[in-house]
């Protein structure tokens, strides 16, 4: 199986097996936590929350020493991922959308993509799928290296989730802004 259709299955994967009816109740109760803000200070708000619990999963999984840490990479990938995609699904449900399964998927890699600097149009092929990965995973190894050290391990793993999670966010905000089929 080839980096990007194992990539793309993950996002699937994630996307499809969302509990979005939950979700929807998180997203709810979360905005009715704060009734003076508004919804684009709700969705800032959303995605520091996020960024901050993506940037304590990359310094803990930073933690190990040395080669050991390195196997803490795949788990933290996949977190990284779950939180991704719940940012930008609930997103999308603090802005009265409500994608269906592909859809969502297909908004998940447009987040992934723009976080990543990459812009893609409404046909998200293998080659940008590649690409998409081979990025991120060129960002896991430079990462990896600096866990070897282990104080820089864990602000580097931490700093990096945290500045992937604000990018996905602020892509899929632009995304939202620009309405309804517009991909690019």
């Amino acid at each position: 199986m080839s980096l990007s259709s194992t990539f793309l299955s993950l996002v699937k994967k994630f996307s499809t097996d969302l509990d979005v009816q939950k979700l929807r109740h998180d997203v709810f109760v979360f905005a009715g936590r704060y009734p003076d803000l508004s919804r684009d200070r709700l969705a800032q708000k959303l995605i520091d929350r996020t960024a901050a619990k993506a940037a304590a999963i990359g310094a803990v999984a930073s933690l190990p020493p040395g080669i050991a840490a390195f196997a803490a990479m795949g788990p933290e990938l996949s977190a990284l991922l779950v939180l991704q995609s719940r940012l930008v699904v609930g997103l999308h449900v603090l802005y009265g959308r409500d994608p269906e399964p592909e859809e969502r998927a297909l908004e998940i890699l447009a987040g992934l993509a723009s976080g990543a600097g990459m812009s893609f149009g409404r046909q998200f092929g293998a080659r940008a799928a590649e690409e998409v990965a081979a990025k991120i995973v060129a960002r896991y190894a430079a990462r990896g290296l600096g866990r070897l050290v282990p104080l820089v391990g864990v602000v580097t793993g931490g700093l990096l989730n945290y500045l992937a999670v604000k990018a996905v966010g602020k892509a899929t905000l632009l995304r939202l802004s620009r309405g309804p089929g517009d991909r690019g």
